[in-house]
C-alpha cells in the first residue's frame, strides 16, 4: 500500500480559552457537548478516541469504534487514529487507518484550531474517504464554533 501526501486540512478560531477548547476535544463529556454524541475516551497514549454516532446501529457500525490516541501535548496537540463511515466498508473494515491530528493555539480573539488529517493510502475507497471527510471534518469545526459561540 503506497501512501500518498494528501492532506485534509480546516481552520477555525474558537470563542474559548485553549484550555475549553482541549477539554471539548479529550473528555467524553467535552465532545458529547458540541457534537451531541457519546464517546469512550481516555487520555493516554494508545487510549480509546471512540465516538458513537448511531447507538442503533450493529457494535462496530456506531462510529470510531477501534481508533486511539497517537500522542498529545496537553493544550497544544493532539493526535489520534480515525477510521471511515460504514457506507465505506471497505476502508472501515481496513486494518490501516488514517490519523487525525489537532494544534490548539490561543489568542487573544479565542483559540486556533487547526484539523490535519492524513496518511492516505493511493486507491479509488481511499479517495471516496478522503472526500467524504474534507466535508465532514469542516462541519464538524463549524459546530465547535457555534457551541462556543453560544456558551
Amino acid at each position: 500500500m503506497k501512501i500518498t501526501d494528501k492532506q485534509i486540512i480546516k481552520t477555525a478560531t474558537i470563542n474559548a480559552t485553549a484550555n475549553d477548547v482541549w477539554h471539548s476535544w479529550t473528555t467524553a463529556e467535552g465532545i458529547a457537548a458540541f457534537l451531541d454524541v457519546r464517546a469512550n475516551m481516555k487520555l493516554e497514549r494508545g487510549g480509546p478516541f471512540e465516538l458513537y454516532f448511531d447507538d442503533s446501529a450493529a457494535l462496530g457500525l456506531q462510529g470510531s469504534e477501534g481508533c486511539v490516541i497517537i500522542s498529545f501535548v496537553p493544550l497544544e496537540m493532539l493526535s489520534f487514529t480515525w477510521n471511515a463511515p460504514p457506507t465505506i466498508p471497505y476502508v472501515r473494515n481496513h486494518e490501516y487507518k488514517t490519523w487525525v491530528t489537532l494544534f490548539f493555539s490561543e489568542t487573544i480573539d479565542g483559540t486556533n484550531l487547526r484539523l490535519v488529517h492524513t496518511g492516505w493510502p493511493e486507491g479509488e475507497e481511499w479517495d471516496k474517504t478522503y472526500k467524504y471527510f474534507d466535508n465532514a471534518w469542516g462541519n464538524v469545526l463549524k459546530v465547535l464554533e457555534a457551541h462556543w459561540e453560544k456558551n
